[in-house]
């Protein structure tokens, strides 16, 4: 199905869109990925859908904790699922291979959650949202397994969701947390003037988007999230071809997730990550060179409290999009590194 996912880049971006919505990821023999759906409030009287795909490994869960996956803005669930080139593995297949669970899941407002106005989706909101989901997990009210340790694995303002979520509810037992750095690199500024309605952007085109929700500019993508150099055209043509959105209500409080107070009421084990040339958080006026594990924890540290135990690791070469970039899997093997020794089964 990953070829012909590829081959629709010479299709209509509607055409596209359809078949990557029936699209399921390659994952080992003997792993149930199933579509499952959350009801939840926002703001504590909107009524929404949380959607994701949850895959088991073959063998149970042996101990292992679920992983919640939130992607970056104008990102969803395909983040997790799509593999930096045909025949690699996606951060979902390549979990599943190594007896590892997740739950890939469509922030509220993106791929096929529901769409809430665009103001009721902030910071704060979107983490209560996830936090409604933990609470689900936990009692059993998917699968009739109660998933007893969560780990919440974030990716740009989705890390920003899950430092909140944990910030606030004290509900799970870490996070990895990539492409987000208490620092601004020269093009996140820039990337938010690129943003643009989604309602006119040919890739929604007949979805009816809400008013105020964005996307980013036709094209604009490759430039902005990820480094040439170690990227395939093919995967960031695909890329445009299935992106999502973000909201002004996110835009006006991704900024509130930064502050030091947030990070600092951590108080389980943080794993970052961030790409070399990540240009969203690294390099420029305001930011460092994302050069090694060590600088990256020497700046960062400070950041977050002793309970956090704040290891880091850097991507060689990458871009913002870690997990779309050819040397993706090195970055896995990190992250699972990481999670065997701070949840050994």
């Amino acid at each position: 199905m990953i070829l012909l996912l590829f081959g629709c880049l010479a299709a209509t971006s509607a055409g596209a869109s359809a078949s990557a919505a029936s699209w399921r990821p390659s994952v080992p023999a003997g792993t149930s990925c199933s579509r499952v759906r959350f009801p939840v409030t926002l703001a504590g009287t909107a009524s929404a859908q949380v959607s994701g795909l949850l895959c088991l490994p073959a063998g149970g869960l042996g101990g292992r904790p679920l992983q919640i996956l939130l992607a970056g803005a104008t990102y969803d669930k395909w983040y997790w699922l799509l593999p930096s080139a045909p025949g690699r593995p996606s951060w979902v297949s390549w979990m599943a291979a190594r007896g590892q669970p997740t739950l890939a899941i469509d922030r509220p407002g993106t791929g096929d959650s529901g769409r809430p106005p665009a103001d009721l989706l902030t910071m704060a909101s979107e983490a209560d949202a996830v936090h409604q989901v933990v609470d689900q997990l936990r009692s059993g009210a998917h699968h009739g397994i109660r998933f007893h340790r969560v780990v919440l694995v974030g990716h740009s303002v989705g890390t920003s969701v899950a430092l909140v979520e944990a910030a606030t509810y004290h509900d799970v037992n870490g996070i990895v947390a990539s492409g987000f750095l208490h620092s601004y690199g020269p093009k996140l500024g820039p990337l938010f003037s690129d943003m643009h309605p989604a309602a006119q952007d040919p890739r929604f085109a007949g979805q009816a988007e809400p008013d105020g929700y964005l996307t980013t500019l036709p094209g604009t993508r490759a430039s902005y999230f990820y480094d040439s150099a170690d990227s395939s055209h093919a995967i960031a043509a695909l890329d445009e071809l299935t992106k999502s959105t973000m909201t002004t209500g996110e835009e006006n409080t991704i900024p509130s997730a930064a502050d030091p107070a947030i990070s600092r009421a951590v108080d389980v084990p943080v794993f970052l990550a961030v790409g070399e040339n990540d240009q969203l958080f690294c390099g420029g006026a305001f930011s460092f060179p994302c050069a090694s594990a060590s600088a990256i924890i020497e700046h960062e540290q400070p950041y977050y409290s002793p309970s956090a135990k704040v290891e880091a690791y850097v991507l060689p070469g990458s871009g913002h999009v870690m997990n779309l970039q050819n040397n993706s899997t090195q970055w896995f093997a990190a992250a699972t590194d990481w999670l065997y020794r701070q949840f050994p089964a």
